[in-house]
């Protein structure tokens, strides 16, 4: 039997029509002419045949358009694809192909992708002109009440291992995220959101579906750009979340600025967090909040630095209200295992992977592929991923754990390790090093740097000089591209 819930913007437009709801660049909207938009949107979606269940696939600049699309979408009981704008048109077509999209939604910037993506009998419609159209005359239903075991958007994964799966969130599995993290947050009305993360990760997506539930304001920018979030942080945006590099960048772009009084949390998440990165920050009042998740998530499901505990240990995160947490042993001396998760936000499955749908999902707990350990006090300490791990003559070696080392050398800004096959060992590290401007360091210095704190077998044999890591948009390493340069 299904469950419903009131629509957060229909009740909020509703009882605060003229509060702020949404700005960028170009517009600035309360909520009654945000929900008008979403309303006009969705009519004209309605004509074009989208209905109740219809997967529609969106290739968008991170905008207003996109928050307006998503909402229009769940206003006609469908299911929102977002694809990433960076991929290359054959990979947009399978997974176009994959999920079963009924209609492809683009801007003008990217018709021609759109156009080369799309198999032969997808529609492709621009948003612009979906948003131009004069209005219906026939109004179809809209729906006032979410159905919270339905399906509300196909995420991909980040694929930094192999080929992006289609995660299927439920609107219970966002209002299950959105309602955990607001239980630590605490929003306030005054609160104002910056999304400048890409809309079509699951963080951005987070970012989104927590202002709109939460009746707070939501500040779009069209990707990030340091200078313009720390204008945004000065004119009083309340939260922002961010990756690694981002925040490096801002704190370049601040050149020693205190963090401003307004801001009330910085979300930290995408992976590995640099010791002295987060120090910096800290030292400069930022309130960085560490985050652990994952797309099957929708979004971050524990945080470090919300309690004395987790400030203490860099790395240590604590589960949020409504996530439970265990470790499946795996025999190491040390109690790690791999992480299993439940909670209602935990997602549905893949859109295209029964068999993988199977495996992630087991008696009722998502079985994360992540390394790590739990403490009796409920302290989380993630080491890294079970398929980035390196078995060199029967041990293992933790790419985190040699990534970690090597970023505490002072010529070292950024590192990342993967394994290269070795006919003697079956595989050994090797590493990808970014050096701090002006610095060198030579091969041996590394090594001998990382021999120090590290057994043996966990030193790299090979280091790779880049300008910048393999990265994707959500700050995450792609291993693949990673193994390929260090081979």
């Amino acid at each position: 039997m299904s469950r419903f819930a009131p629509d957060a913007l229909v009740m909020r437009a509703a009882r605060r029509p003229h509060e702020p709801a949404i700005r960028s660049t170009r517009v600035s909207w309360s909520r009654r002419q945000l929900l008008d938009a979403v309303d006009h949107l969705a009519r004209g979606l309605a004509s074009e045949g989208v209905g109740a269940g219809d997967r529609v696939a969106a290739l968008l600049a991170d905008d207003v358009a996109a928050v307006v699309l998503l909402e229009a979408v769940r206003r006609l009981g469908g299911v929102l694809v977002p694809l990433n704008r960076r991929a290359a048109a054959t990979e947009l077509r399978q997974q176009l192909e994959r999920v079963g999209a009924c209609l492809l939604v683009h801007d003008e910037e990217r018709s021609g992708l759109a156009d080369a993506s799309a198999p032969a009998d997808l529609r492709r419609l621009g948003v612009e002109a979906l948003l131009a159209a004069a209005p219906m005359a026939d109004i179809p239903a809209l729906r006032d009440e979410i159905d919270l075991d339905a399906p509300a958007a196909i995420v991909f994964t980040s694929g930094t291992s192999g080929r992006p799966k289609a995660a299927v969130l439920t609107h219970g599995n966002l209002a299950a995220s959105a309602h955990a993290w607001s239980a630590l947050l605490r929003p306030r009305t005054t609160d104002r959101w910056l999304a400048c993360l890409p809309l079509y990760h699951v963080a951005g997506l987070a970012v989104v579906t927590r202002a709109l539930r939460w009746g707070v304001e939501l500040e779009i920018h069209a990707g990030f750009e340091p200078e313009a979030v720390s204008r945004a942080l000065d004119a009083g945006v309340s939260h922002v979340s961010l990756v690694a590099v981002q925040l490096a960048a801002l704190l370049a772009a601040t050149t020693g600025r205190p963090a401003p009084a307004s801001l009330r949390a910085l979300l930290l998440g995408g992976g590995p967090i640099p010791a002295d990165l987060l120090e910096r920050a800290r030292a400069r009042g930022y309130p960085v909040l560490t985050t652990y998740g994952m797309t099957e998530t929708g979004s971050g499901i524990a945080v470090g630095g919300a309690d004395a505990a987790t400030q203490l240990r860099r790395t240590a995160a604590r589960a949020l209200p409504g996530v439970r947490l265990r470790i499946e042993p795996d025999g190491s001396a040390d109690g790690s295992g791999e992480i299993l998760v439940r909670g209602e936000m935990v997602f549905a499955g893949y859109a295209d992977d029964a068999v993988a749908s199977a495996e992630k999902l087991r008696d009722g707990w998502l079985h994360t592929g992540d390394v790590g350990t739990l403490d009796a006090a409920g302290l989380l300490r993630v080491t890294g991923r079970r398929d980035e791990l390196i078995i060199s003559g029967g041990e293992n070696v933790a790419p985190a754990a040699v990534e970690a080392v090597l970023m505490t050398h002072p010529a070292v800004a950024d590192a990342a390790v993967a394994g290269i096959p070795d006919a003697r060992w079956g595989a050994v590290p090797a590493a990808a090093v970014v050096l701090r401007q002006g610095m060198a360091v030579s091969d041996d210095e590394l090594r001998s740097h990382c021999r120090a704190h590290l057994a043996s077998f966990e030193v790299p044999v090979r280091i790779l000089r880049l300008d910048t890591l393999p990265r994707n948009d959500a700050g995450k390493i792609v291993r693949a591209g990673l193994r390929e340069l260090l081979a």
